[in-house]
């Protein structure tokens, strides 16, 4: 049996892979995070050392990260927290494979004819919270030079209830609950013309327990749907969610979290994520 020790597990992503790992009894998982988790875990102050000595991992599924674009948060959450992350696995010689949760967001301008992304496409990333998850894919490698066996799964969007307002899934979830409740009438969002790639939380369980057992250590393997949405397709689609369709949508770039350019249109190739689910399954069919 495998000792999961699976950090922020109080996120949406968090939440969904616990739940994934709980139906397998190949699995004892530990939940490390702010509230409700078996270790509490704070990661501008974390003793990874303590935390590592105590639950003895085979692996540690690093999910706690800040979406925010203050850039020394972002430095101390996103990429000082996981060196100190790495260096505890060095420092005690523990025989642990530690998967770091990359972002699409390293990618930054992507010409619509360069879709689908393979992992291999240039880093340019266009926010600090995009620079700081670049950071720690380049101590991934680092430290994976080393010996450390560190893979990364680059996140594109995730589609998942209780996301933070940052994102726009969150945002436009607070809003429909807000309507619903009748303190509000009308959504009102930033614009709606973009491509993205949305993965639901399930989907994204199952990718990212398969790149833990089975992707290779330095590399990068994407967790996406691999299909491309606009963000018009999913605003409408949450909203016939809720039979909200005739509900009136306010479109304004002044309404806005993103800062500067956006990309128009970003999608993943997930070949060879793909390649490691059927892995998975031919080895649980034997």
């Amino acid at each position: 049996m495998k000792q999961v020790l699976v950090t922020g597990a109080n996120g949406a992503l968090g939440r969904a892979v616990l739940l994934r790992l709980g139906k397998d009894s190949g699995y004892s998982v530990m939940a490390a995070g702010r509230q409700e988790a078996t270790h509490a875990l704070e990661l501008r102050d974390a003793n990874f050392r303590s935390l590592i000595e105590e639950t003895r991992p085979d692996w540690i599924l690093h999910l706690a990260a800040t979406f925010s674009n203050d850039f020394d948060e972002a430095c101390e959450v996103n990429v000082e927290a996981t060196r100190r992350l790495l260096d505890a696995v060095v420092t005690l010689g523990a025989e642990t494979r530690v998967v770091l949760i990359g972002s699409a967001a390293e990618y930054g301008p992507v010409r619509p004819e360069e879709n689908p992304i393979r992992e291999d496409h240039v880093l340019n990333p266009m926010s600090v919270y995009g620079l700081s998850k670049a950071w720690q894919t380049q101590l991934a490698h680092l430290y994976a030079s080393r010996g450390v066996d560190v893979v990364v799964a680059r996140l594109f969007n995730l589609d998942a209830p209780g996301l933070s307002e940052r994102l726009f899934i969150g945002r436009v979830q607070k809003q429909i609950d807000e309507i619903l409740d009748g303190r509000r009438n009308e959504l009102e969002v930033g614009p709606l013309t973009a491509t993205r790639d949305y993965v639901h939380a399930d989907e994204a369980a199952e990718q990212l327990v398969s790149i833990a057992a089975h992707g290779q250590s330095g590399h990068v393997y994407h967790v996406a749907s691999g299909r491309p949405v606009t963000m018009r397709e999913v605003l409408r689609t949450m909203l016939a969610a809720k039979g909200l369709e005739r509900t009136a949508v306010r479109e304004s770039m002044a309404l806005s979290n993103r800062a500067g350019f956006d990309v128009p249109a970003i999608y993943a190739d997930i070949s060879s994520t793909k390649q490691l689910l059927q892995q998975r399954t031919q080895i649980v069919a034997t």
